[in-house]
């Protein structure tokens, strides 16, 4: 019984980091003169080094702050299910199990998100972004 609960709960688990990983979100281009001249290679090339550096600036630690975020958050999901799970099934909760995989869980996802896996990271990073590539002649209409 506890390695059917201790299942249940790791798949709920990589069901949650699967919807986490999600691919990085880029921006979305208007082909404006800049664009057009350039091309979409150069303009690649242009976000790859603004997303460098908003790493690298105070934007980074923002994520970093909003990846630990996310990762208690999931953290706290996983565990809540596997209470959950246990008292459904009338069995009384594995605490010790559920919460490592829990904290698994949770470390899983605010890698992913630190990694830079969320769509796009937080808004201030988008925003940060979306600045320097309008300093060097861009238009961003979105996010993809």
């Amino acid at each position: 019984m506890k390695t059917h609960l201790a299942f249940s709960c790791f798949t709920f688990g990589l069901l949650l980091l699967g919807g986490c990983a999600t691919p990085i979100a880029k921006p979305a281009f208007y082909p404006n003169a800049y664009y057009q001249r350039v091309g979409p290679a150069q303009a690649e090339a242009d976000s790859q080094a603004c997303a460098d550096l908003a790493q690298r600036s105070e934007v980074g630690s923002v994520n970093k702050v909003d990846a630990a975020r996310a990762g208690a958050a999931g953290a706290a999901g996983v565990a809540t299910a596997g209470v959950v799970g246990s008292v459904l099934q009338g069995h009384s909760p594995d605490l010790r199990n559920i919460a490592a995989g829990a904290a698994a869980i949770g470390a899983g996802g605010a890698a992913a998100t630190a990694a830079g896996q969320s769509v796009g990271g937080s808004s201030l990073y988008r925003r940060f972004v979306q600045q320097c590539l309008a300093e060097r002649g861009y238009q961003v209409i979105g996010w993809h």
